[in-house]
């Protein structure tokens, strides 16, 4: 039934235009023609993109035995032109516009909201470019899902279309601190306007994860459902407060969870390190847990070292305060009672600061 009214309503809207035609004047169709096709050599369009407003039967055009002569009167516009008949003194200012045509998209079948659009459902055809929103690119289409229902022959509009991106479905169901793996999910694609950005992540971190909390099969999952394996700094024992730090009590270990901003991952970030605090055993090693450690201790003996490659020269001194590591501490020569300051290279050695690096 619908068909039949819409193929009897586009009949109506024929007739009704070939008898507007037909009604106007021979004398009127010949000045609309000579208007187009002069605008349209003047322009580089076609006749079929000129639109003269001619139309009005208040309009009297007379009979002229040669063609129309026509002109823009107006240097700086091209919306009016002046029509002559040459064969006798008549002439009329008329307006024109031209019709821009635009490449668009239309619809090849009927689709309901949800459906995914590309060249498999579309067609390339040409439009007045006054309507606006109109899709005229495939490439505009990709990710793309409609949100609201359309008509085969439709014209594709961009606020028919939302953009998709795909998220990631659990299977079965999953317990807190199993491992959540790619063969547990199925890859689904909904509208960004219906998903969080936590629903958006690289497919790789599931090949490193565990359930956060238990997860029930069909949820979408979202970062906060993961935990993350780090490979950071862990410890192996309980550091007390101030001892060294090393690959003795210390190793690069899996992490799953909120890894802290400060977390450490090689052994080297803890050389000539010591703990803040008591460590206990398998936890994240953080920078603010450790310091520099002591290289001197007040009363040990220290080798310095003065002088420059083949004329460095090494003595035996007595550290008058602690130090760290390139921190300048006094020394006391024990022979001479002489002291001297120095620079600390390691555990118990220092150079002269007067000596060449």
């Amino acid at each position: 039934m619908y068909k039949q009214i819409a193929a009897l309503f586009l009949l109506l809207v024929l007739f009704s235009a070939t008898k507007s035609i037909s009604d106007v004047p021979l004398a009127k169709q010949e000045l609309i023609e000579d208007v187009q096709n002069w605008v349209a050599l003047q322009t580089n369009s076609k006749t079929s993109q000129i639109e003269v407003a001619a139309l009005d039967r208040r309009l009297k055009v007379p009979t002229c035995s040669l063609p129309f002569e026509v002109e823009f009167p107006y240097s700086k516009s091209k919306k009016t032109v002046k029509v002559k008949c040459p064969s006798s003194d008549w002439s009329i200012y008329v307006g024109v516009r031209l019709a821009n045509e635009q490449a668009a998209l239309v619809y090849l079948n009927d689709l309901n909201t949800g459906n995914a659009i590309g060249a498999d459902v579309v067609k390339s055809t040409m439009v007045s470019a006054s309507i606006k929103g109109v899709v005229t690119d495939l490439n505009d289409l990709k990710e793309k899902r409609l949100i609201t229902d359309v008509l085969a022959g439709q014209l594709v509009l961009k606020n028919q279309l939302a953009k998709t991106a795909v998220v990631f479905q659990l299977k079965a169901d999953v317990i807190k601190g199993d491992a959540i793996r790619v063969e547990d999910v199925i890859e689904s694609s909904k509208v960004t306007t219906q998903i969080s950005k936590n629903n958006l992540f690289p497919k790789a971190l599931l090949k490193n994860a565990t359930a956060a909390r238990s997860l029930r099969s069909g949820s979408t999952l979202s970062r906060q459902d993961l935990n993350i394996r780090h490979m950071v700094l862990m410890t192996t024992k309980t550091i007390p407060r101030g001892q060294k730090v090393s690959s003795i009590n210390v190793k690069i270990g899996s992490f799953y969870g909120s890894l802290p901003k400060d977390a450490l991952y090689l052994i080297s970030d803890v050389n000539n390190m010591e703990s803040m605090r008591n460590l206990r055993p398998n936890q994240v090693l953080r920078a603010s847990d450790l310091r520099p450690s002591l290289m001197v201790k007040k009363g040990d003996s220290i080798i310095l070292s003065s002088g420059s490659g083949l004329l460095s020269i090494t003595t035996t001194m007595i550290a008058l305060e602690n130090g760290k590591l390139n921190q300048q501490i006094s020394l006391l020569n024990p022979e001479s009672n002489e002291k001297i300051r120095a620079l600390i290279t390691g555990s118990g050695r220092a150079r002269s600061l007067q000596s060449k690096k």
